[in-house]
């Protein structure tokens, strides 16, 4: 079935057909809240009040025409909440610290650069960092952002566009910095 159908049934009062869509997309969900937070127990939070507001509308007989996009809508402004709150700001500090012994090198070494390229992609504005991580991490499609973030195409296209000029800047003084450091 497809998940707008489950929609459908959780409209009629069917709860077990939202415990498929929780168990569909919980882990995407959870990857997407996570790259824009940082945080785990946050994004739990989010990621909770996000199904909670998608079981909410379900009761009251919303059916979105895209289950998949509407999702990250949701999400989308609900991390846009907790951003708007004065003190999210000062509660965003987490330990980023890896630690890691001989044996795992390369998966550190591969960790490193994924924290590199995440904390490159979180000096970008909320804007760009949101449709890239829709796009490259979520695999939505244009279309599908488009839907997510209500917002045109077109901008798609061009946050995408100038988010990766943006990324590309900020890789290459974070290289260039790195070179200086060690030389």
């Amino acid at each position: 079935m497809q998940d707008e159908e489950y929609m459908q049934q959780l409209s009629l009062g069917i709860d077990s057909a939202f415990d498929i869509l929780v168990f569909r997309y919980h882990k995407p969900l959870f990857g997407y809240v996570y790259r824009l937070l940082n945080d785990e127990k946050l994004t739990e939070d989010i990621v909770q009040e996000t199904f909670l507001k998608i079981y909410q509308q379900g009761q009251k007989g919303v059916v979105p025409d895209q289950f998949k996009p509407w999702m990250y809508k949701i999400a989308t402004n609900t991390c846009k909440d907790y951003w708007r709150k004065p003190t999210s700001r000062l509660e965003y500090v987490t330990d980023k610290n890896i630690e890691g012994t001989g044996q795992v090198h390369p998966i550190i070494d591969h960790q490193l650069e994924r924290q590199w390229m995440v904390e490159s992609l979180n000096q970008l504005s909320i804007d760009y960092r949101t449709v890239l991580f829709l796009r490259f991490y979520q695999d939505l499609k244009y279309s599908e952002i488009a839907l997510a973030l209500d917002i045109s195409i077109n901008t798609v296209k061009t946050r995408i566009a100038r988010g990766l000029k943006l990324l590309e800047n900020i890789l290459i003084t974070d290289e260039r910095k790195g070179a200086e450091g060690n030389g």
